[in-house]
């Protein structure tokens, strides 16, 4: 196991030195640290299941693609203004240059291929595409809501992936 240690704690040596902190600890983010204990389980051959995480680890590029890199499902919760390819939609491929130099790589978009925010995409779906969970009581009765696993894409600048991750999906509520 690894505790979080704050930032500010990290930069402060007096902090450090009085709470006993070794030298060799560095800042990391949560999703940082989640990620370097689920890669440590995943060497030590832990049986597998499937990651769950919420927006916090969620909405971090690298958490998802970490995980992703290491083999594992996952259903992660994402913030409701987070870009996302509908399954419909794609981006347009690189655009044809001459002959000579590296071919382009950044995926494009137009006017019809534009991504959506997870809020929009979950406003276009049916209510057949939804399904309602409940998860336990709560103070004010059961708590549920509705919800749609799709398979997405997250359409960040610097992604050159060219097709979708397989099993990586994303839940909307």
């Amino acid at each position: 196991y690894q505790l979080y240690l704050p930032e500010i704690w990290a930069q402060d040596p007096r902090r450090r030195n009085e709470a006993g902190v070794p030298k060799e600890i560095r800042f990391q983010t949560k999703p940082e640290i989640a990620l370097e204990q689920i890669r440590l389980l995943v060497e030590e051959d832990v049986p597998r299941a499937p990651v769950l995480a919420d927006a916090a680890y969620g909405n971090d590029n690298r958490f998802r693609d970490g995980l992703h890199e290491l083999g594992l499902e996952y259903a992660v919760g994402v913030q409701c203004s987070t870009s996302v390819w509908p399954p419909s939609v794609t981006p347009l491929p690189p655009k044809a240059r001459g002959a000579t130099g590296r071919p382009p790589k950044l995926l494009r978009r137009d006017e019809k291929h534009q991504p959506l925010s997870v809020k929009e995409l979950a406003l276009c779906l049916s209510s057949s595409d939804l399904r309602r969970v409940s998860w336990r009581e709560g103070t004010r009765g059961t708590m549920h809501s509705r919800f749609a696993a799709l398979r997405v894409r997250v359409p960040a600048p610097l992604r050159i992936r060219s097709s979708p991750r397989s099993g990586a999906r994303k839940a909307l509520s």
